[in-house]
């Protein structure tokens, strides 16, 4: 009996022992997978951003091709139409133009997200391509975006492909821009958007600054200065002061 005790003892002190020999080489080998791993992302990824931009009012000043939408394709607003007209209708942007071969040209990666549906989203694909100077490509570099109506407000969804793509900035006009940025932890950047843009629809930028009720627009036009001057946004985002005369 006392022999099988101590064969007991000696068997299960060795099981221990080969137990924490187990463990300690588990725990070993996970650190050093680990640290290579993080070794090889931050090799592979030294510093480069993954920038986004929206596309309407950031990118192109596309205020005719919305005005002059046929009344047979509004209400909802026919995307696919839309998409093919900027070719005819839409301007560049030449600040942001210059801001995203910037971009490119020192090695980062740049994203274009747009609220628009993908109906003929080829062809805005190409027109920003040869105004860019770029490869961009539908489902690519390029994502369609449209807002999502939930008791009769329409949200942003921006965010969800932000986080896909793993954004560290986001340049966008409107506060929809902001908000998807902020849902998504990117860091938000507000383009000036062109007076006449807000002129003809300021819906969804500082507020509404169109909209003359009070309790649905907190700011005024002369509020612009303030913010301009402050180079901070609603949201708490950082303005990007662009010079741009227009059309």
């Amino acid at each position: 009996m006392q022999y099988t005790r101590t064969l007991y003892w000696i068997m299960n002190k060795k099981s221990k022992k080969m137990l924490v020999a187990i463990l300690l080489g588990f725990l070993l080998v996970t650190t050093i997978f680990n640290n290579w791993k993080s070794n090889e992302m931050a090799g592979s990824n030294p510093g480069i951003l993954n920038v986004g931009f929206d596309v309407d009012d950031t990118i192109l000043f596309s205020r005719d091709v919305f005005l002059n939408i046929p009344e047979d394709k509004r209400n909802p607003t026919d995307y696919g139409w839309v998409n093919m007209q900027d070719e005819k209708l839409s301007l560049f942007i030449e600040p942001t133009v210059e801001l995203i071969k910037y971009f490119k040209n020192n090695g980062h990666n740049v994203f274009l997200i747009t609220a628009r549906s993908g109906e003929n989203g080829d062809y805005l694909a190409k027109f920003l391509s040869d105004g860019l100077g770029l490869d961009i490509t539908k489902d690519e570099n390029l994502f369609f975006c449209p807002k999502e109506s939930i008791n009769g407000v329409r949200y942003t969804t921006k965010h969800y492909q932000m986080k896909k793509l793993n954004l560290d900035l986001f340049y966008g006009d409107a506060d929809t821009d902001m908000i998807a940025a902020l849902k998504a932890s990117v860091y938000p950047v507000r383009i000036i958007r062109h007076n006449e843009s807000i002129e003809q629809y300021g819906n969804n930028y500082f507020g509404n600054l169109t909209d003359g009720e009070k309790e649905k627009n907190p700011f005024q036009m002369n509020d612009l200065k303030i913010f301009y001057s402050k180079s901070v946004g609603i949201y708490g985002e950082s303005i990007y002061p662009i010079i741009w005369k227009g059309p």
